[in-house]
């Protein structure tokens, strides 16, 4: 796989390897980063094609590794990565709305109802919820936010 760091990791942790989050005083391992458009866009393509090509395997984080030691919170991290490039589909969709409307005369999203507002609200506390989780986990700060 393009990605063997993700597939390697996941597997790993099926067969009930744990990890740490480790924070040496010194830089431990230090990587080269993209430094043009095009390398980045090209990099990001990889990994992409390697999170389909996992998700398309046996190994898809969604049904391999089950009664092994993966705990449920390190499944859904291996699902996020395997399934982000799908997203760009609804994301597509999402952004050939507004030209749609433009395009029609027509707004093709109907009035929303007290339920789909309260729906709207519970996604958006979960989502804010989600930052502040990450955030204390990372140690960073409310004032740093």
């Amino acid at each position: 796989s393009v990605t063997e760091d993700i597939l390697t990791g996941f597997k790993m942790h099926c067969h009930g390897w744990r990890s740490i989050y480790c924070i040496p005083a010194r830089p431990a391992f230090k990587g080269s980063a993209p430094i043009n458009l095009s390398d980045r866009l090209h990099q990001v393509l990889r990994w992409a094609l390697g999170s389909v090509e996992i998700f398309l395997s046996r190994h898809c984080p969604l049904w391999y590794g089950y009664g092994g030691g993966l705990k449920w919170l390190e499944r859904l991290s291996y699902i996020n990565a395997t399934v982000y490039p799908w997203t760009s589909i609804p994301l597509v969709a999402y952004c050939t709305l507004p030209a749609v409307c433009l395009l029609t005369g027509k707004f093709i999203i109907p009035e929303l109802s007290n339920i789909a507002s309260l729906w709207f609200l519970a996604m958006f506390i979960c989502i804010f919820a989600t930052g502040i989780l990450e955030m204390r986990w990372s140690g960073v700060g409310i004032d740093d936010w």
